[in-house]
């Protein structure tokens, strides 16, 4: 029987135009979904980050009620000293790194450089980085390595206590490059009375209980982000000892790594480095600073917010006079973030 031949059907091939079209069309898609995927990871990132500042809250509330009263910010400016960082990591469930540092060495000696060098993922935003970041430190005015001392490392660390209007609250002649641990603000809060309208909850040598703040628990902010200077990031150079502020210090060495103040405002972003910003509260998120607030509640507040405060209405201390037009437009640009941050100061905010 005769079969006729079998018929191969031919298959035409993509044209050059046609796989460039389909090319191109990808190209839109992956354009298009690309901003929306990193928008959700930034999301799923500051939720993280708020839910860490919320164990820290948490943190500083057990420890509130186990010590009557609100971790110091330090409890030293030498070496041999720790910082709030430290003092509330039982209440973070990290005893073993509490226990593995010795509290009666410096900060650099060998018995503590485990410690020194163990993340602590809850101090760590991972919008800015990863959680095992370290950095080299110095624990000298006099250069990296000077004296032969060998630099250590510490883990990095993204949260700062709220000192008050300045980061050095709580030094003698609030004067951070030479001043010394004030002792007697620690011996009884009535000594603080006259400062309580520029003061935060923690601060150098602080013993803040909650009734001393009278603006309100849920009206002062404990604990926030901490801007880090893009030119702080290389210890090489002889600032090597005060560009510390990048790591999360168990020890209180230097006040830039555990303190901010809220008198210059926040951080305008990741990339500010002016000279002011060394001291800001500042994020890795777009357009917002997270914190959490001495009753344990967060927020995020804007870098860009504006909201009249009559800021310190007694008038005690430098700080703007909303009455001075010289300073009127640092009242009304900051005096909202200055108001949150002090814990009697009776100010008053407009949304």
């Amino acid at each position: 029987m005769f079969k006729p031949p079998h018929r191969v059907d031919a298959r035409r091939a993509f044209t050059l135009v046609e796989l460039l079209v389909v090319i191109a069309i990808i190209g839109i898609l992956v354009a298009l979904l690309l901003p929306a995927v990193q928008a959700a990871r930034e999301s799923a990132r500051r939720t993280q980050c708020n839910n860490q500042l919320k164990q820290i809250g948490l943190a500083l509330q057990n420890y509130h009620d186990s010590q009557g009263q609100f971790p110091k910010g330090r409890n030293s400016t030498s070496e041999v000293g720790v910082g709030w960082s430290f003092l509330i990591l039982p209440q973070m469930e990290e005893n073993a790194i509490h226990d593995a540092y010795d509290a009666t060495q410096p900060v650099h000696a060998e018995a503590n450089a485990a410690a020194m060098r163990t993340p602590i993922s809850a101090y760590i935003c991972p919008s800015r980085r990863s959680v095992t970041a370290d950095r080299n430190f110095d624990n000298n005015d006099q250069g990296a390595g000077a004296n032969g001392e060998p630099l250590g490392v510490a883990v990095a660390g993204d949260y700062a206590a709220n000192a008050g209007l300045e980061e050095d609250m709580g030094m003698e002649n609030n004067d951070y490059e030479e001043g010394q641990v004030d002792e007697d603000s620690a011996i009884d809060f009535v000594h603080w009375h006259a400062d309580a309208s520029l003061v935060g909850p923690i601060f150098s040598n602080s013993r803040i209980r909650a009734r001393h703040i009278t603006d309100g628990l849920s009206k002062t902010f404990a604990i926030g982000e901490k801007h880090v200077r893009p030119r702080d990031s290389d210890w090489t150079d002889a600032e090597a000892h005060s560009k510390q502020g990048d790591t999360c210090f168990l020890a209180a060495d230097n006040l830039k790594t555990i303190l901010r103040g809220t008198e210059d405002g926040l951080a305008s972003g990741p990339n500010d480095d002016s000279r002011r910003s060394v001291t800001m509260f500042g994020s890795s998120h777009p357009g917002v600073v997270l914190f959490v607030f001495a009753d344990g509640h967060t927020e995020s507040l804007s870098t860009s917010r504006s909201g009249f405060a009559n800021v310190n209405p007694n008038q005690v201390g430098d700080v703007p006079d909303p009455t001075d037009p010289e300073d009127l437009d640092e009242v009304e640009q900051w005096g909202w973030l200055m108001a949150m941050s002090t814990i009697a100061g009776e100010e008053i905010i407009s949304d």
